[in-house]
């Protein structure tokens, strides 16, 4: 913040208060240097993704300056794309210029810290990149600038005397401490960075039921407060539509938790009667429990009170529990659709054609454990039919449960962390994990596919 120290000559100065003046100011300086806070940041724009029309985009704000609270980046389009969808942060555009600014838990970046956000947009013809980016007003370059001061001479003052009462005491004495340097505010300790993975996260998980229903199992985790930033929800569905008892997924929906989601499972914690039937999927139960992590998210009192970010929703499931998450994916609240050992039929059976995967608006993944799994021809035939950006992984030796309850579950789970981290938060990283070479399609008995990206 510049302070503006400028003196102005009052003309109502008596000769006696002149006097006074120039006794008093033995030992002050004469000159006073506004102070000014340095600026300075650094952007990296990444296109992440990219599909006909559309495309995704993760945006990395490193700040060089003094340390801020409270960031606004802004930049113009040079083709005319629109932004649909954005998280970690909020945003508006009139025409080609954009403005982004923070969300309530990344308002703060400290000297040498950073910031992430993503989003999804839209473009006709080319999509070419920003060449220029403002935080706070200052041009992003990639140095520091640090203002010039200006300094203000404090009134001159000639006494008619000989100035016989100048001090000769060396100008040391005069009070020119140094500033000590004001510590730039490190997160604590505890926090998560914007840009670290999830995949590297390892929290202690609790799982419990859902506040006010029991056909929801909560999986989070258990101080969300040392998650350090708000935390994106995967609401999730189960093998053989189990609505009712959910045993078989708790140690793979507790590996994704330990990594900083929120996961809702479509049972009740104890396997006690909820009401609803199992065996035939039921999407809505996984819109609705975006609905319950919405409201949780609002009340006081909740563990998770205000510590959801509802702009990171995703839906997956598991075998018959991918139908729900693939019919649940085309919710505009949902950013992301993991289907795993599961795909639409194409005799339309549980009453869900192949037509519905036209409806999907997000990137998607389809896993298959191989020849072995019954779900691996609909798998890959779902994954041919889709026109969103999407990854088929293949383990050729998981069948149909090995990600769930197999010695493949890490490797599984891991996939989707990674597949949801580069989807939901833009992350540089797990996006090189899925779509690279040297990532999952390197690992012993996997093969990946990709398309629209």
């Amino acid at each position: 913040m510049r302070h503006d120290s400028s003196f102005r000559r009052r003309s109502s100065l008596t000769a006696a208060a002149v006097a006074a003046l120039l006794t008093a100011g033995a030992g002050v300086a004469g000159v006073h240097v506004a102070s000014a806070a340095t600026a300075g940041c650094q952007v990296t724009y990444t296109v992440t993704s990219e599909w006909p029309g559309g495309f995704g985009a993760s945006v990395g704000i490193q700040n060089l300056g003094d340390p801020v609270n409270g960031w606004r980046l802004t930049w113009s389009f040079p083709a005319g794309q629109t932004i649909t969808q954005l998280w970690n942060g909020t945003h508006t555009q009139s025409g080609s210029q954009v403005t982004v600014t923070n969300a309530s838990y990344n308002g703060a970046i400290p000297t040498g810290g950073s910031v992430a956000f993503g989003f999804n947009g839209s473009f006709t013809g080319s999509n070419p990149k920003p060449t220029s980016f403002a935080l706070n007003g200052v041009t992003c370059t990639g140095g520091v600038a640090s203002p010039t001061a200006s300094p203000t001479a404090s009134p001159t003052v000639t006494p008619s005397q000989t100035p016989s009462q100048t001090p000769s005491q060396s100008p040391s004495q005069s009070p020119s401490p140094s500033p000590s340097p004001s510590p730039s505010p490190s997160p604590t300790p505890s926090a998560t960075p914007p840009d670290r993975p999830m995949i590297n996260n390892n929290f202690p998980v609790t799982r419990e039921g859902a506040y006010g229903t029991n056909r929801y199992t909560v999986f989070r985790p258990s101080n969300p407060s040392s998650v350090g930033r708000a935390m994106p929800v995967l609401v999730f569905g189960n093998g053989a539509c189990a609505h009712t008892n959910g045993s078989e997924v708790v140690q793979a929906l507790t590996f994704i938790a330990a990594r900083g989601f929120v996961v809702v499972d479509t049972a009740s914690v104890d396997g006690s009667p909820n009401g609803v039937n199992s065996g035939s999927p039921i999407p809505s139960l996984l819109t609705d429990a975006i609905g319950w992590a919405e409201r949780e998210n609002a009340r006081s009192g909740s563990p998770l009170y205000q510590r959801l970010d509802l702009s990171r929703v995703a839906t997956a499931g598991h075998s018959c529990g991918g139908l729900e998450a693939l019919i649940a994916g085309q919710d505009q609240r949902v950013d992301g659709v993991v289907s795993l050992d599961s795909g639409l039929f194409a005799d339309g059976s549980f009453g869900y054609s192949r037509s519905e995967l036209s409806k999907l608006h997000t990137p998607v993944m389809f896993l298959d454990g191989g020849p072995s799994d019954i779900a691996y021809d609909n798998t890959r035939a779902n994954y041919d039919l889709v026109r969103v950006p999407a990854v088929l992984a293949e383990q050729s030796q998981a069948g149909h449960t090995g990600f769930i309850t197999g010695s493949q579950m890490t490797d599984g789970m891991t996939a989707v962390v990674q597949f949801l981290d580069m989807t939901l938060n833009g992350n540089a990283t797990a996006r090189s994990y899925i779509l690279g070479s040297s990532g999952l399609a390197a690992k012993a008995q996997w093969t990946v596919r990709s398309k629209n990206f």
